[in-house]
């Protein structure tokens, strides 16, 4: 089960189209995390594929509607997502379990996390199931920021981890369940363990 980018990128502009009619190549450029062509693009094809309807107002000012078809196909979208992140989390609970159990039979107690986002809180479930000290998170700088009362640490000091191991709790957000992902600049010091 997975979900297609292109499929992600429809879901994304159909549902801002819901609520603002207005949009540019810029906007959906920056939104979707795509070059201003590809924006264009893929703004075109749901145009001819009927899902949405333009409205030029003026030449820098185009207008976008949902047409019925886009309404039904926001609807299907929108389920299909949620069967996936239901599939994604109870997979992130199984598999983080595992890994929190393979940490304690091998005697592993002070244990790290790389990322403090929903995969980490999914993964802290497991600390505690199979009693293992959560000691350091590591995610990018921001401050005031904390994850179950531990502040976190910035990235770069992965280098100075004094954990036995260190469970990455981050993933691509474009493909959720790529295996071993590592956030840009991370490179495996051998005591990561992955939940995908």
């Amino acid at each position: 089960m997975a979900i297609d980018n292109h499929d992600l990128y429809h879901l994304k502009l159909l549902q801002h189209v819901e609520h603002d009619h207005t949009l540019t190549n810029r906007l959906v450029s920056r939104k979707l995390d795509v070059s201003v062509r590809l924006a264009h693009d893929i703004l075109k094809k749901m145009v001819e594929k009927g899902l949405l309807h333009v409205k030029v107002i003026h030449s820098r000012r185009w207008d976008y509607f949902l047409t019925p078809k886009g309404i039904m196909e926001k609807a299907r979208l929108t389920m299909e997502f949620f069967e996936f992140s239901m599939h994604f989390y109870h997979e992130a609970r199984k598999r983080s379990a595992d890994v929190c159990r393979e940490l304690s039979r091998n005697g592993s107690r002070t244990i790290g996390f790389l990322g403090a986002g929903d995969l980490a809180e999914i993964t802290f479930l497991g600390v505690q199931e199979w009693r293992l000290n959560l000691t350091s998170v590591y995610d990018y700088e921001s401050e005031d920021r904390s994850f179950i009362n531990l502040p976190i640490t910035p990235m770069k000091q992965l280098r100075n981890a004094r954990e036995t191991a260190i469970v990455v709790c981050m993933y691509d957000k474009k493909q959720p369940m790529a295996s071993q992902y590592l956030p840009p600049g991370v490179e495996d010091n051998g005591t990561f363990r992955w939940i995908f």
